[in-house]
């Protein structure tokens, strides 16, 4: 599947989440459980459980039944039981990246990335995101990353625009360049 039509079918579902989330009041709680239920079936022994086909319907119900169901709102385990049932509990990374996308938009935040290769001084940080700032009037939240295979340089990401800077793009630029032309 593509990564659009994929959006397509996720983006309502998400939607949806949200809508509920926001009517109870509990946008960054349903967000949380989400997340953590997220990370819980990327592990690659829960992953292969819920995905096994020898294993009863009934005891991936039970098994989330007795572990989730006292932990989560009731909203939140209706979902994630809906998810295991249709075997869709891959998907569910996707529907939080989503939901928290809704969720910022909703209340007014920019995510800001900034990637280098190394440490990065906190005035280099303040000027990145006094940047940022001259084209928004929304709350900034920022996390930096160090990622050495950019090798130097920076990329920054800001929402879903990507200002990249690292050398590693200028040598992959000029690869490009030379092998294939203009």
């Amino acid at each position: 599947m593509k990564e659009s039509d994929k959006l397509q079918i996720l983006k309502p579902t998400a939607n949806a989440i949200f809508d509920i989330a926001r009517e109870l009041g509990m946008i960054k709680e349903i967000y949380n459980e989400l997340s953590e239920c997220s990370k819980l079936f990327q592990d690659i022994d829960i992953k292969k459980y819920f995905f096994d086909r020898s294993i009863s319907e009934k005891n991936k119900k039970e098994l989330i039944d007795k572990r989730l169901k006292p932990i989560l709102s009731k909203e939140t385990y209706a979902f994630v039981s809906i998810l295991t049932e249709h075997n869709s509990i891959d998907v569910l990374p996707d529907i939080v990246a989503l939901y928290k996308e809704i969720a910022d938009d909703y209340n007014n935040i920019v995510r800001v990335r900034i990637i280098t290769a190394g440490t990065i001084d906190d005035n280099t940080i303040k000027d990145i995101i006094q940047t940022v700032k001259c084209f928004s009037n929304n709350e900034i939240s920022y996390e930096t990353v160090i990622d050495e295979n950019i090798i130097g340089g920076i990329i920054v990401y800001i929402g879903s625009v990507v200002y990249d800077y690292s050398i590693k793009n200028q040598i992959d630029l000029l690869h490009n360049k030379f092998t294939y032309g203009n």
